[in-house]
């Protein structure tokens, strides 16, 4: 007799489907990323590079992951033509990725035995871990990752128990397209080949078509080359050469990312810190139930389908025992993922168990998990939009906007090493219309030939922390002139950027230390900072090295320490990186420096002088000068 009313939905295997799918994408709505990404985090290691990669249609880091690059591109210039921002696009594309897992894991769980509602449950669960809801939130290459896997061991357990030739050649092509695609994939043969077991002659049968469809995945390669070929201006490394290409098709992660623990005290160790990292994705009540779960199989005769997945668990297990360097990675966050899709597949499997005891007590086993991923996602949510949300590049990009372009100038050149602050500002310049005039380029461009021809080139003054000026030097052959083009910003050059007469003297203070100051300027910033801009002149050569002290007073001049509201002294001048010592009799530096306005206080005027400790004597200050607050 047909099922009628609420029975019939609640058994209807396409409305849990469709329920859990929309929970999963209302989650991941709420923490998408919708900006340039900022984290640091290595969730979020290579997120800028594909926010960048994907609507130029490039290419990213190896191995390359041509397949998820260009169905991003695809993806991402279809939503641009909606006017969505590649940023979002990215991470909508990554959501898609995420959304198709969890559809392929619903089925996967049913094919198990787990009944529509639990497996809806267990979709949720695996949603809801932090790993995979962070990699469904923002453009990183996981999620396809976890599709391709879970697709593989989907088509594995229906050729295990049918034989069919299709189940063979689905098998074939999603395992190889995902092993192409990320090579950590691979660590599924095991449990591939335990659930073909079965119907393993079947394979020799069949090997031939089984062959060529597994020879589509390495092709998808040729995109590489194509693509260079074509004139794409982001890739990594050199795929358009065949050394290139064959390094990327080739490329060793694992050589990169493992490191074998040391000693039994060694794997214990790394064990216990990885079960600790663990219960940072799900609450450890649910991966104990998770396991359980994967184990019940076996009491069940499914002897194959239980071993199956604990060979997904432990393989995935040990490599991110090996990945652990005593520090988290992003390719340790990565590995564990396939350990979450375990874990729904057993509570789901643990709540059908519960449910053909008595529907009350499945039922309410299900209400269970479902306030425990409450309560988990409540928790979980303010970290992964620390993640997703932040937006601390904007201030290197509004940085780097600081400077000034003289128009008719030929373009200057800011440059900026490979990572999160270069891919940021490429995207603020090309998706924002943002920096015009300046050319974002990387560390390695030609050093030498641009500051030769006189160019100007300009550098982040905290890069100097990784590459030194004696670096910077050897590369140009010779001394090189540092002054600030804006706060944080430093422009070099072979020759004193500066003249006596480009900078008229409207000060022309003597700090009675061969040095004096030509000129200086302090201008609101925005509300809450002040902008100083200080010429220094050099009358003679200084022997010593001072220091320099801008603040912000209440009093003019201060009567104690309590009138001093803000200060922002640098060891040496241009962001401390240029010592008077370096200076030459008639050079003019210029030096920023900016303020912070606190909101209580009344500062009336900025005091600029520079000081110098002596053993004997204490701290020794030059004269200072005060410049009035200007207004608002």
């Amino acid at each position: 007799m047909p099922h009628t009313g609420i029975s019939r939905y609640i058994e209807d295997r396409r409305v849990w489907l469709l329920a859990s799918l929309i929970i999963a994408f209302l989650v991941f709505m709420t923490t998408l990323q919708v900006n340039i990404n900022s984290s640091g985090h290595p969730y979020a290691t290579d997120v800028g590079e594909i926010q960048n990669a994907l609507p130029r249609w490039g290419l990213i880091h190896a191995s390359g992951y041509p397949l998820y690059t260009l169905l991003g591109s695809i993806f991402v210039t279809l939503l641009r033509w909606l006017n969505i921002e590649p940023c979002i696009g990215a991470s909508l594309y990554s959501t898609l990725w995420g959304l198709i897992a969890l559809a392929v894991l619903f089925v996967l769980m049913e094919d198990l035995g787990a009944s529509p509602p639990m497996a809806a449950v267990g979709t949720l669960v695996t949603a809801c871990s932090t790993s995979v809801w962070i990699n469904a939130s923002l453009s990183e290459l996981h999620m396809m990752t976890l599709a391709l896997s879970l697709a593989t061991l989907l088509f594995a357990l229906r050729f295990g128990r049918s034989g069919e030739r299709s189940d063979l050649l689905w098998l074939t092509l999603f395992f190889s397209q995902g092993v192409v695609h990320q090579r950590s994939v691979v660590l599924l043969a095991p449990a591939v080949g335990v659930l073909i077991l079965p119907y393993l002659s079947a394979v020799f049968r069949d090997f031939v078509c089984a062959v060529g469809v597994a020879l589509l995945a390495p092709l998808t390669y040729l995109y590489m080359p194509l693509r260079v070929w074509m004139g794409a201006t982001w890739y990594f490394g050199s795929p358009g050469t065949w050394n290139g290409f064959w390094a990327m098709l080739f490329d060793d992660k694992a050589g990169r990312v493992i490191e074998f623990p040391v000693g039994v005290m060694g794997w214990l160790r790394r064990s216990w810190l990885l079960l600790e990292l663990l219960t940072e994705d799900l609450l450890w009540p649910l991966l104990l139930l998770g396991l359980a779960g994967v184990i019940g199989l076996a009491a069940r005769r499914k002897y194959f389908e239980s071993l199956a997945l604990l060979l997904v668990w432990g393989f995935n297990f040990l490599l991110s025992l090996m990945i652990w360097q005593d520090r988290v990675t992003d390719a340790l966050l990565a590995a564990k993922i396939p350990l979450l899709a375990v874990t729904g597949i057993g509570v789901a499997l643990v709540l059908t168990w519960a449910l053909q005891r008595h529907a009350y007590l499945g039922y309410v086993s299900a209400g269970v998990v479902g306030v425990l991923l409450v309560i988990w996602g409540i928790q979980t949510r303010p970290f992964i939009i620390s993640i997703t949300r932040d937006t601390s590049e904007e201030e290197r990009i509004a940085e780097a906007a600081r400077v000034t372009i003289d128009p008719g100038e030929p373009s200057p050149a800011l440059i900026i090493p490979w990572g999160h602050d270069y891919w940021a500002l490429r995207y603020a310049q090309t998706y924002r219309g943002q920096l015009p005039g300046l050319a974002v380029v990387e560390h390695d461009t030609n050093f030498r030939d641009r500051i030769s021809r006189g160019e100007r080139v300009f550098i982040q003054s905290k890069t100097f922390n990784i590459f030194p000026v004696t670096w910077w030097e050897s590369l140009a052959g010779g001394r090189l002139y540092l002054t600030t083009a804006a706060p944080a910003i430093t422009e070099m050059s072979l020759t004193p950027p500066l003249q006596v007469s480009d900078v008229p003297s409207t000060v022309a203070l003597d700090l009675e230390n061969g040095l004096s100051i030509r000129a200086a300027t302090v201008v609101w910033d925005n509300a809450a900072q002040l902008w100083v801009t200080v010429y220094w002149e050099v009358l003679e050569p200084v022997d010593l090295d001072y220091s320099v002290a801008v603040h912000l007073v209440a009093q003019d001049p201060p009567l104690s320490g309590t009138d001093v509201l803000a200060q922002a002294d640098a060891n040496h001048p241009v962001e401390t990186w240029y010592p008077t010592s370096r200076w030459e009799a008639g050079e003019i530096v210029r030096d920023n420096y900016l303020l912070e306005v606190p909101e209580a206080g009344s500062p009336v005027a900025v005091r600029i002088g520079m000081y110098r400790f002596d053993p004997e004597s204490g701290f020794i200050n030059s004269p200072w000068l005060s410049l009035p607050l200007p207004q608002k």
